[in-house]
């Protein structure tokens, strides 16, 4: 059993991540900045597989919570190799911190004016890979990603500023169209 003694607690961290987004208001560098200082300690734990509470992830299965308080929330999520989520939105800020293997992160701009249903327009913004220790962000108002991991066991500690607005738009880039559709973690059972 790991000495967690010595290891940062999840509330240090948490804590930890309430004050920066506290000191950080609208600066998006600062904040991107402290959230990673306030997670590392969590991602250098040993035993962090071990921990947390099993939640529904909305595009993945094995996802767990490590913090939650209806303004933050802090999970730990596996992402399966090769899997392609697309482009979506969520009316918050949300950060991924990797913690093992590797992952793709893409960011987009909508450039149309949003009048024409079913239409959006795309600019991809950021297209890179990130590997542990680092972190992706997106914040309102360019708060559309996607993702791929690229290695078997690839985990990230995501940070969720607020809640996830319930109906979302998933985006076709090449197409330039969306639908606007619940996540199956938020959709009621059948």
């Amino acid at each position: 059993m790991p000495d967690t003694d010595s290891q940062a607690t999840i509330r240090d961290c948490a804590h930890a991540a309430i004050r920066i987004i506290e000191e950080a208001g609208s600066d998006e560098a600062k904040l991107r900045a402290g959230l990673l200082d306030a997670m590392r300690p969590l991602v250098a734990r040993d035993d962090l597989l071990t921990l947390g509470v099993k939640r529904p992830g909305n595009h993945i299965d094995n996802s767990k919570y490590l913090y939650y308080d209806g303004q933050l929330s802090i999970t730990l999520d596996e992402f399966p190799n090769g899997k392609y989520i697309p482009p979506h939105d969520h009316g918050v800020w949300e950060a991924l911190v990797v913690f093992k293997g590797r992952v793709r992160h893409c960011v987009y701009e909508r450039v149309d004016d949003g009048t024409v249903e079913g239409h959006a327009d795309l600019k991809t913004i950021e297209d890179r890979e990130y590997v542990p220790g680092e972190i992706a962000m997106v914040v309102p108002p360019t708060e559309i990603h996607s993702f791929t991991a690229l290695a078997e066991g690839t985990y990230v500690v995501t940070v969720v500023g607020g809640n996830y607005k319930p109906i979302r738009h998933y985006y076709n880039v090449a197409d330039k169209t969306y639908v606007v559709s619940k996540p199956a973690a938020l959709a009621p059972a059948e």
